[in-house]
C-alpha cells in the first residue's frame, strides 16, 4: 500500500501544476501536499534504517525546487518500502505511539500514503482509487485504537451522554464509543489539558447514533476527506458534529 500510494502521489505531483490547491488540506498546494508526504517517509526511513535508536540524530532535509518533488517522493518511497520489507514487522523501532514495533510504521505509513494519495486525486479531479475494505476498516480501527481512545497515565477520562457506533459496510466491522472528557496535566510539558475525548465500548447493546458507510469512505470522512452525505446516518445528527471535534483536536 505503500508503494501504490506513495508513487502514485509521485505520478500526480509530475503530471499536473505544482500550484494546484489541495482543498482538503488547507491552504496547500499539490507541491506542499507531494513535499509532506517526502518529508514524512524520509523521516521513517531514518528510524528505520536506524533501528533501535529515535530520531535524535535525524536531519531535516532541504525541500527542493517543485519540478523535482515527484522524483524525491518516488525516491524515498521505494527506500521506506525496502526498509519496512526487509525487516520484521515484530522488531523494536521507535514511534511516537506507545506501539514500538516496525509494524506500527508500515500500518501508519500505509495509512498516511492512502490519505495523502486522496487528498491529491480529489485536488486534480481524478477518481479515488478501489481499495480492499479491509484497508479501509484497518484505517479506522487505527484511527479509533491509536489516536481516539485510550488515556495516559497522567490524565483522567471522564464519561458524559450519548453513544455512538461505526459500521463500516463490506468489511463486517463495527466501532462502539462513548463520548467523554479527557483532564489532566502532562508531566513533560506542564501543559493542561480539558479536551473532548473518546472511550471504545466493547460489549454495547444499543448505540445513540450509528454512522454507517462503506469501509474507505467511512475512513476517509473520519479524516475530513470526504463530506457527510458520504455517510448514512441514525440517531442524533448532534453526534456526527461532536464526533468531527473530538476527531479534530485528537489528530491536530
Amino acid at each position: 500500500m505503500i508503494a501504490r500510494h506513495g508513487a502514485g502521489l509521485a505520478e500526480l505531483g509530475r503530471r499536473h501544476s505544482p500550484s494546484t490547491p489541495v482543498p482538503t488540506c488547507g491552504d496547500w498546494r499539490l507541491a506542499d501536499l507531494v513535499w509532506h508526504l517526502a518529508e514524512v517517509q524520509d523521516f521513517w526511513c531514518h528510524v528505520i534504517g536506524n533501528r533501535p535508536a529515535g530520531p535524535d540524530s535525524y536531519d531535516r532535509p532541504s525541500r527542493p525546487a517543485d519540478d523535482e518533488l515527484g522524483d524525491l517522493l518516488a525516491d524515498r518511497c521505494r527506500r521506506l518500502v525496502s526498509l519496512l520489507t526487509d525487516a520484521d514487522p515484530a522488531e523494536h523501532a521507535w514511534s511516537w505511539a506507545d506501539e514500538q514495533t516496525v509494524g506500527f510504521t508500515v500500518r501508519r505509513q500505509s495509512h498516511e500514503a492512502l490519505v495523502h494519495h486522496v487528498d491529491g486525486l480529489l485536488a486534480v479531479g481524478e477518481p479515488v482509487p478501489t481499495v480492499d475494505p479491509a484497508l479501509g476498516a484497518d484505517g479506522v480501527d487505527e484511527l479509533v485504537g491509536v489516536m481516539l481512545t485510550g488515556v495516559p497515565p497522567w490524565a483522567t477520562f471522564t464519561r458524559g451522554t450519548g453513544t455512538i457506533r461505526l459500521d463500516a459496510g463490506g468489511a463486517g466491522r463495527s466501532w462502539s464509543l462513548r463520548f467523554g472528557r479527557m483532564t489532566g496535566t502532562s508531566p513533560t510539558t506542564g501543559t493542561d489539558h480539558d479536551l473532548a475525548a473518546l472511550e471504545r465500548i466493547d460489549d454495547l447493546d444499543r448505540a445513540d447514533t450509528v454512522i454507517e458507510a462503506p469501509a474507505l469512505d467511512l475512513d476517509l470522512w473520519m479524516w475530513g476527506r470526504l463530506p457527510d452525505e458520504h455517510v448514512s446516518v441514525a440517531g442524533d445528527p448532534d453526534a456526527v458534529a461532536r464526533l468531527r471535534q473530538t476527531i479534530a483536536e485528537s489528530t491536530q
